[in-house]
């Protein structure tokens, strides 16, 4: 299981592959896995690719129709999500 990892932010732990529309992480020392929404896989992905945060917010708000400003929050929030899961580095999440 797994794509490439180019984001040193993602834990070691945490293997992901995309199904269909969505992403399945899994964190290998708890054995949790969280399955993304669209929308979640949209941001994991370019994340995962090491697309700089500010990049991902612009594709989101053109892919979505949401306003720039939005979209930052919202992907930001949903990487803090994921921090606090931690499925990334918290201090590495920019």
């Amino acid at each position: 299981m797994g794509e490439a990892r180019k984001n040193k932010a993602i834990s070691e732990s945490v293997s992901w592959r995309k199904t269909g529309e969505e992403a399945v992480l899994l964190d290998l020392e708890t054995s949790e896995y969280y399955s993304l929404n669209d929308t979640g896989t949209f941001i994991w992905e370019r994340f995962a690719a090491g697309r700089p945060l500010s990049s991902i917010s612009e594709e989101l708000a053109a892919e979505y129709g949401v306003s720039a400003g939005q979209a930052a929050r919202d992907a930001e929030a949903f990487l803090k999500d994921l921090a606090a899961l931690k499925i990334l580095n918290e201090g590495d999440v920019k």
